[in-house]
Formats: C-alpha cells, structure tokens, sequence
C-alpha cells in the first residue's frame, strides 16, 4: 500500500518515527516534541478516523449515488518491513456490495489517503467539499473462477468455501531487477458481505494479501446466480504501486506494472495533512 517515490525504493514512504526508537529507551517525563514525533499510534488511529469522515464517494451517476462508508475500518494494520506503524483500510459499499477500499498511513509529517475502485462503475470522492479522485474506468474485472465447485447452500459453509478457495491464491511484489517479495493471504476475510446484498449475488468476502499485516493486494469472491446455476467469480485489485503477481493454483492469472497514477485512474494516492 505504500506510496513510493519512482526510485525503485520500497513503495511507501512511511512515517520512520524516530520517536519509536527513541521511547524505547528514554524516559517519557519531561521529554519535549515536536508535533509529529509526539503521535502515538492511538493518536494517528484517531486522526485517521477524522480524515476518513472527510471522505464521501460516490457512484458517478447518473444518478450521482453516496456510498456507504463502514462506521470501523476493515483492518488496522502495519508494516515493520517498511518502518509503518500503524494504518488503516476503509471500505465504501453500496447495499452492502464494496464499492471503494481507502488505505490511510503516515509519511513524515502527512498522511497518504490510498484510493482503490472496487466498482464496474465510474466513481467520485471529496474531501470535504473538494473533489479529489473520479477514476473514468472500472476499477475491477469479475472473471469465474476455475475448476470450482457450485456454492454450498448455508452462509457458514460458503464462508470455508471461500476460505478454502482464498488459499488456492498466491501473491508476490515484483519490483524490476530486485527480488520479489510473498505476499501471505489472512486467512479470515476483512470483509463479509451482509445477507441480501441484491442483484445476482449470493454471498461475497473479502481477503487481503499483507506484508506483515500491510493489504498489497484484495481478492474479492462472489457467490452468485447465473440462470439456473451458482457459481463463484472472483476479482483482484491493487493496494501497491509496485508491480504485483498473482496465481491460482500456481496459473498466472493477474500481473500489474508499476503503477500510473492519477487522479483520474483506479488506483490513486492523495497526500494530504
């Protein structure tokens, strides 16, 4: 999820809080600081909370539609590769369905709000009463999944149905002329749809690929109708600037290069204080 400077360097520039050593060894009586290294990690969560109330997306319409944006985020997270100590991932849905996925983390003295479309629909998001990102494409493609068997008919039986389908999955980073880096899949989904979500689907989850507990990657599965038949499909989206791969059961299925980002892409990342 890390936003990188095109140097072929780790991709985000995290928040190196020099104050993390630093307490580990001094007394915390009279130590004067300045405002940034003074942030707890309990501090930042807070001022995430706060900058995510900000945010409102929408489906771009027409009709222009706000989406639904989870009250908690669906993963507090860090990442001791990359020096972060503490994130957040939000989700924005619409009838429960995930519409947007927002990663907020540190660098330096701001805070990098990392967007991800999520939808087959155009979309819009304002921070406060300026807009900010409107990707003009989809942010996903559904595919079927392959050699899967029909879902199974109670919410709890799917749910180790996709869990057994997540591990069929595997994910690395691939930056240029460096080696790759395994990406692990959290074994519980950060993200269960709600019972009828509406139009075809059945049941959904979402599951995350970290490096330490950073999503890199999303994988979202979908239980749903077609015809007369249940199926599972399945979608991939990027939360990394790094070019990322992606198999099912060891098939390459989905590669990324580095990311071009823009406010007008899928996959953008805002700076702000």
């Amino acid at each position: 999820m890390h936003q990188i400077k095109l140097r072929l360097l780790p991709r985000r520039e995290c928040l190196s809080f020099l104050l993390l050593g630093t307490l580990a060894f001094v007394p915390v009586i009279g130590i004067a600081q300045d405002p940034v290294e003074s942030d707890s990690s309990s501090a930042l969560k807070d001022r995430f909370t706060k900058l995510a109330e900000r945010i409102t997306v929408s489906a771009a319409g027409p009709p222009k539609t706000k989406l639904t944006r989870l009250e908690q985020p669906v993963l507090s997270w860090s990442n001791p590769e990359r020096n972060t100590t503490v994130g957040a991932l939000h989700l924005w849905t619409r009838t429960g369905r995930p519409e947007a996925a927002l990663c907020i983390y540190p660098s330096l003295e701001k805070v990098h709000l990392e967007f991800q479309s999520l939808s087959t629909s155009q979309l819009l998001a304002n921070d406060s009463d300026r807009l900010i990102w409107q990707p003009n494409q989809p942010g996903v493609n559904w595919k079927d999944l392959p050699d899967t068997a029909p879902p199974l008919k109670s919410p709890y039986q799917r749910l180790r149905q996709m869990r057994s389908i997540g591990r069929r999955f595997s994910a690395k980073l691939v930056p240029p002329n460096r080696p790759s880096i395994p990406l692990r899949v959290l074994e519980r989904p950060i993200y269960r749809y709600p019972n009828h979500t509406g139009g075809d689907v059945i049941d959904g989850a979402v599951f995350s690929f970290v490096q330490g507990t950073d999503p890199e990657v999303l994988l979202l599965l979908e239980a749903y109708e077609s015809g007369d038949e249940h199926r599972y499909r399945y979608t991939l989206a990027r939360m990394s600037v790094v070019p990322t791969e992606v198999t099912i059961d060891n098939t390459t299925v989905w590669e990324t290069s580095w990311a071009v980002q823009r406010s007008y892409t899928p996959y953008y990342v805002y700076e702000t204080k």
